[in-house]
């Protein structure tokens, strides 16, 4: 019975907390009701908090109200305010403190904001001005320097409509409903704080979000409606931050950035046209209207970057910032008048594009100029860029490592370029994809790669220092000024590719790769080096050719340079292909391991490793070269130094088929003919009576080559012992025969 009692008086103790309040807390006393006053246009002075309740339609209350204390509004209709009034919050409630930083360009923010003075309930209006002249608004404010504060915050959840023509500061605003601003009511409205605001801000003439002397933050903002100009600016070394969706209603809006120093502006939503809904809750029926020249071009909207460090995205989504294209939206690029230039960074971690060019015109005239800034493809993984329209800015485009940015999309309409005034810093993965018109790229530098992958031609006109792969997947890379030796590999996957360095001197391409019906065509010297095993099976055309590069190439083409000289100078170059040249020269410190064809002389000063190779010219091996061969032939004069190796597993027969007429000409070093060579011996004049062959090692022939070689070695002795053996065994059996007659 005592627990049960105990119970029910710890329920009723709590039941009249709940109702007194907890012990030292102080009740506030309940608002005083002013709609009288309000109706009555008398002035108000606060004591406390405030309400006006509205029934409906529109109450123009030319009174002010001062005093000390809060005023909401509450019930539906709107109340039109059309002078200024001042109050304060009373003294219990303050605690708003504003803090400046950076000395002769000072920075204020505003910390623990005090609680809203000015309230506006759900289903209310509060309209600050007529819009002809009667700008009313509340206000309080406080001086930091180079900005004017208003201490007096806003919380709006019905409707906050601003028609005052005169610069508006709102304080902190907190709330969800929608905070509007008419059309043509300049000079705009000022933003200073970090706003709780979720509901909708409605820009109709112009607002500054931030500023060189204080900052701007609305995390929770839910969307904007821009129908002027939507000004965002961050000071020196502070990021400015707007993840809101920006909604465009009508013709002729714009958003300026404008930082100072090292200050940036980062967009991560979507600036996208609104064809229905409402100012609350802005919306857009089909994505492609976004793209589609619509009555009035309403759908029309731009971008002036003014000097100043920009980046749209976050890298945490790919929901690209301006979608549309030259029709529909415009972005300018302009340089301060004390050089600066603009930046635009795009930041995302996925496919986004670009349909419309960046220039540097003024608002809608935008190709009237030259864009005078930088892009920045940000180093996020999966930041995947594409342009699908010419570019006209003048600075450097920049590719971060892990992102990549294409040029055109593949089709006819989705082509694009960049200016060749301007430069790339590659450190991520170029690909160029036009369709019908090539592009013109100069000065590719960085640790990145480089892809050709449409049809139409992309020249390379400018100094080449990038280091990455150059790979042409289709069409044609044209080289015309600089070289690829800095690139890191060279590789043609797909039939129909070309390389094309004709216009480009001398050149000289890394870990050449490709299929068949691919094509490199030089005109100059060419000199391909291998840091890795590669195989090329399409063509090569050049002045003269030389493998470089202690890795092998392999050539499984066939290579029509009758007037050019090939060297293997390093490495080793396997040859199953066929090579028509002046001369083939193997160096001391290379090797040529060919199962094809060289049409022309073969000249070694290294190592040949031949299984089948043909060689229709002269083959001449310098003293200290060395032929590892099973079978090879030569159609011109054979002339022997240096070293042979037969293999392990070489049987007797021809080594060399020496095709010409003339004697094979010097010996292997050490083997002169009829040398050993382990089971076997060694003639220069086997086969035909000019090829070098392998017998085997007893006086019989083993075979039809080792009899004509016995031929061959002992002539005409060999026939008069046989004439006499002859001779002999017929006078025996004469002698045999008359022996027998007798008896």
């Amino acid at each position: 019975m005592r627990a049960r009692r105990g119970r029910i008086s710890a329920l009723l103790t709590a039941i009249l907390l709940v109702i007194l309040g907890s012990p030292g807390a102080v009740a506030q006393p309940a608002s005083r009701d002013v709609t009288a006053d309000v109706l009555a246009n008398r002035n108000v002075k606060l004591s406390g908090d405030a309400v006006v309740r509205l029934t409906s339609g529109v109450i123009t209350y030319t009174g002010v109200i001062t005093g000390e204390g809060t005023f909401t509004v509450s019930g539906t209709g709107t109340l039109v305010l059309v002078k200024n009034s001042d109050f304060t919050l009373p003294k219990d409630r303050r605690r708003q403190k504003t803090v400046t930083v950076g000395g002769n360009h000072p920075v204020t923010t505003i910390e623990n904001p005090d609680p809203p003075a000015v309230i506006v309930h759900r289903g209310a209006t509060l309209q600050y001005g007529n819009g002809s002249g009667g700008d009313g608004a509340i206000g309080h404010a406080a001086q930091a320097p180079e900005v004017s504060l208003n201490t007096l915050n806003h919380q709006i959840d019905g409707t906050l409509d601003l028609a005052v023509h005169q610069r508006i500061n709102l304080g902190v605003i907190s709330g969800s409903g929608l905070v509007k601003q008419r059309r043509n009511t300049w000079p705009g409205i000022d933003l200073p704080g970090t706003h709780p605001f979720s509901g909708t801000l409605y820009v109709g003439t112009g607002a500054d979000y931030g500023s060189l002397h204080y900052l701007t933050a609305m995390p929770h903002v839910r969307k904007v409606v821009n129908q002027g100009s939507f000004i965002h600016n961050a000071p020196d070394r502070e990021v400015v931050t707007d993840a809101a969706d920006i909604y465009s209603q009508f013709y002729g809006n714009d958003i300026n950035f404008h930082t100072w120093g090292s200050g940036v502006v980062r967009m991560s939503g979507v600036y996208s046209w609104s064809d229905n809904g409402s100012d609350v809750d802005p919306a857009l029926s089909d994505p492609s209207r976004n793209f589609a020249t619509v009555p009035h071009r309403d759908n029309k909207r731009g971008i002036n970057i003014e000097g100043a460090t920009v980046t749209w995205g976050d890298g945490t989504n790919n929901r690209f910032f301006l979608p549309g294209n030259e029709n529909t939206v415009y972005i300018n690029m302009h340089a301060e008048g004390n050089g600066t230039r603009s930046v635009l960074t795009l930041d995302y971690n996925g496919p986004v594009t670009l349909d419309a060019p960046i220039s540097g015109g003024r608002y809608h005239d935008t190709m009237a100029d030259v864009g005078r800034g930088d892009v920045v493809i940000a180093a996020t993984r999966g930041n995947a860029v594409t342009f699908t329209a010419p570019q006209n800015y003048d600075g450097t485009t920049t590719i971060g490592e892990g992102a990549s940015l294409r040029l055109g999309d593949g089709s006819p309409q989705g082509d694009s370029s960049l200016l060749r005034t301007g430069k790339i810093a590659d450190n991520g993965e170029l690909i160029v994809q036009n369709a019908s018109k090539g592009a013109e790229l100069a000065k590719i530098s960085g640790k990145g790669s480089l892809t050709q992958a449409g049809p139409a031609t992309t020249t390379l006109t400018g100094d080449l220092t990038y280091q990455g792969r150059t790979t042409v997947k289709a069409g044609t890379l044209a080289v015309t000024g600089g070289s690829l030796a800095a690139s890191t590999a060279v590789d043609l996957p797909a039939a129909g590719t070309r390389l094309d360095l004709t216009r480009a001197g001398d050149q000289t391409v890394n870990d050449l790769s490709g299929v068949e019906g691919s094509a490199v065509a030089a005109v100059g010297a060419l000199t391909v080096h291998a840091t890795t095993a590669t195989t090329f099976g399409g063509t090569v055309t050049a002045a003269s050719v030389t493998k470089t590069g202690a890795e092998t190439l392999t050539l499984t083409g066939a290579h029509t340079t009758p007037d050019a000289p090939w060297t293997v100078r390093e490495g080793t170059l396997a040859l199953p292909g066929s090579v028509q040249t002046r001369q083939l020269t193997v160096e001391p410190a290379a090797t040529l391991r060919a199962t094809g064809t060289v049409e022309g002389a073969v000249d070694n000063a290294g190592t040949i490793d031949a299984t089948g190779l043909t060689v229709r010219g002269a083959y001449t091996q310098r003293p200290g070269a060395r032929l590892a061969a099973t079978r090879m032939s030569v159609t011109g004069a054979v002339t022997l130094a240096g070293t042979f190796e037969p293999g392990t597993e070489r049987g007797p027969g021809v080594v060399i088929d020496n095709r010409g007429t003339g004697q094979v000409s010097g010996t292997f070093d050490g083997l002169p003919e009829g040398a050993a060579v382990g089971a076997l011996r060694l003639t220069y004049r086997g086969g035909d009576g000019n090829d070098v062959a392998l017998t085997g090692d007893s006086g019989a022939s083993s075979d039809a080559t080792t009899a004509q070689a016995a031929v061959s070695d002992f002539g005409p002795v060999w026939w008069f012992s046989v004439a006499g053996a002859l001779v002999l065994l017929i006078a025996l059996l004469f002698v045999v025969r008359r022996s027998r007659k007798r008896s």
